[in-house]
């Protein structure tokens, strides 16, 4: 038995990759949105866009934007890839 990366992993890391690839090699599909109010000021996150969480954690990449919903992508600690959808005003843009 090999130790290393299981096949989903990888799978998770291409998917990762080719999603980024996409979208920096593709601006017209990128999703944007008007999302989260910081007094009158709206913030716009678009897909490649490095974000963290407000209360801290990891550095993490936009892969989807959808109403005030943002998809971010990230590797834990490990270097584990791993993914999740959070509402746009927990978010800071770097």
């Amino acid at each position: 038995m090999e130790l290393g990366m299981s096949s989903r992993t990888k799978r998770r890391i291409t998917v990762a990759t080719l999603l980024l690839a996409i979208g920096a090699s593709c601006p017209a599909l990128a999703s944007t949105a008007s999302l989260s109010s910081k007094g009158d000021a709206m913030v716009r996150f678009e897909r490649g866009e490095l974000v963290r969480l407000r209360s801290g954690g990891p550095m993490m990449t936009v892969s989807a934007v959808k109403d005030d919903q943002v998809k971010c992508i990230w590797t834990d600690d490990s270097g584990q890839p791993d993914d999740a959808t959070f509402p746009a005003d927990v978010l800071h843009k770097f």
